[in-house]
């Protein structure tokens, strides 16, 4: 019998509690910056894509605020800033 879970799923049983005042907030640059292709290879979620015109796309929901985007991309490429305290992911089962 084969116990493992995919990633899709193991990320699925993390609770985000939203924050109507102080949301998680990710900005991009510019989406044609070739520095946002060090995310999408780097993201734990898989939140960066690449877009049918060539353009790398961002969908926040899921993300995991561990910041690897912001640090290989620079602060110029990437912007974000956590939600307020007691809000945000809330990990679940390791």
């Amino acid at each position: 019998m084969n116990d493992t879970i995919n990633l899709k799923s193991k990320l699925g049983l993390n609770v985000f509690k939203e924050s109507a005042q102080f949301p998680i907030e990710i900005k991009l640059g510019k989406e044609d910056d070739p520095r946002l292709l060090k995310a999408l290879r780097l993201c734990p979620a898989g939140l960066y894509s690449i877009s049918s015109d060539g353009q790398v796309e961002l969908s926040q929901d899921g993300c995991l605020e561990c910041g690897s985007c912001k640090i290989v991309c620079g602060d110029e490429v990437v912007s974000w800033s956590y939600p307020e305290g007691a809000t945000g992911i809330q990990y679940r089962f390791g």
